[in-house]
């Protein structure tokens, strides 16, 4: 098994985006997808036993589809520069992602984009448990491997909170996520499992605080 595969076909894919390249390179497709179901199957299979709330059965079906989105985005080309695992425990719900791209590679993890209703009310457990979320972010296990996504906030203050809010740089987010770069050589270690285990277990506290939350109601 090369896992070098999976960057040289993303690369190729990048440059010839499009579903006529695509077809002829099918076989392709299905050798990486191969490969990171090789590669992720004993990983799964160790965090379903770290944490038995894991949905996904196997590594395949945690995987994304390579096509985007062309009805919200046209944009957009046809297919994604990157491969994308996620594991957690059910539809819209913060999870666990690993993102292997030809320009980045990271693992992940949160709750991305939640809908409003979702949104508010992870801001009120904010709100409420906001130092307990502080503690998680400054765990030096977490802190140390981890930063949390600030790109995307409000550019004012949510309505019903005060700019002197103690937490009011959190409640601003649109997305409570962190992620952990890596870099291709990591993927290709012998030591990537354990790598990708260690950061599960370092940011399943984040997972927990906003599921809590969104579950609330």
């Amino acid at each position: 098994m090369s896992k070098r595969k999976v960057f040289e076909f993303l690369e190729d894919l990048t440059r010839n985006n499009s579903k006529e390249w695509m077809d002829k390179n099918r076989s392709r497709y299905e050798e990486v997808k191969g490969i990171l179901v090789e590669t992720f199957d004993p990983i799964l299979d160790e965090l379903k036993q770290i944490d038995p709330r894991i949905v996904q059965p196997n590594a395949r079906k945690s995987l994304s589809r390579i096509n985007n989105n062309l009805m919200f985005h046209p944009d957009r080309p046809t297919y994604k520069d990157h491969m994308g695992l996620g594991f957690g425990y059910g539809k819209g719900l913060a999870d666990f992602y690993i993102h292997l791209g030809v320009n980045e590679q990271l693992i992940a993890g949160g709750l991305w984009h939640p809908s409003n209703d979702k949104l508010k009310l992870l801001r009120q457990e904010v709100d409420y448990e906001g130092e307990r979320l502080n503690q998680i972010l400054n765990n030096s296990v977490f802190a140390s491997h981890f930063v949390l996504y600030e790109e995307d906030m409000l550019k004012g203050n949510p309505k019903g909170y005060s700019s002197d809010h103690p937490h009011i740089h959190l409640l601003r987010m649109k997305s409570l996520a962190a992620f952990r770069p890596i870099n291709r050589l990591d993927f290709y270690s012998d030591a990537f499992p354990d790598l990708v285990v260690e950061s599960y277990q370092a940011i399943v506290p984040l997972l927990d605080f906003a599921n809590t939350a969104i579950q609330e109601a």
